[in-house]
């Protein structure tokens, strides 16, 4: 639990210090924006979990309840975009909702090995969820040239995210990492 060396403003205050502070938030302001962006990133993990089940919910055989954007499934029966989109979901979902755990402060000051753990979990869900993303550029969205690249930009960034939080962490720089 964290320490607080002021007494709350208020009621609110005491009752949101309640909430917070076994978490590891010794401020309210960093729990909201954990709560928006974290928060966000677990129920957008957890929304898309169902689309695992491929056959009956992603791309079923009536086309007309599939989930996939319209044309994209036929591209999916195939071997390659199968394989990719399965891979692609399979590996950066369950990589996102780990990520949610590296963000909890006390998680990352308590156990300080599942954290640790957990992140090389998270970088590498997160490269093989990028494989994939490679194996289906060519048919998402349409497959047009500037879907591509803007596929390929994206994977640049996010990938190179990782690398430089990896490579700061591994130089003791925590700040930056």
């Amino acid at each position: 639990m964290v320490k607080v060396d002021r007494p709350p403003a208020n009621n609110f205050v005491a009752t949101a210090r309640k909430i917070y502070n076994p978490i590891g938030f010794a401020k309210g302001y960093n729990f909201i924006l954990w709560m928006i962006s974290a928060g966000a990133l677990l129920g957008f993990s957890l929304a898309r979990l169902m689309y695992l089940d491929f056959d009956n919910i992603f791309c079923p055989a009536d086309q007309n309840k599939a989930n996939a954007l319209p044309g994209e499934c036929f591209y999916y029966q195939d071997t390659r975009g199968r394989v990719g989109i399965l891979l692609h979901l399979g590996a950066i979902l369950p990589a996102c909702l780990l990520a949610f755990l590296q963000f909890v402060p006390v998680i990352r000051h308590k156990v300080i090995l599942f954290h640790r753990i957990n992140g090389y979990l998270v970088i590498i869900g997160s490269f093989i969820g990028m494989a994939g993303v490679l194996m289906i550029a060519e048919h998402s969205f349409g497959g047009g040239l500037s879907i591509q690249i803007a596929l390929g930009l994206a994977l640049i960034i996010f990938l190179s995210c990782i690398c430089i939080a990896y490579y700061n962490i591994k130089r003791l720089q925590i700040e930056q990492h």
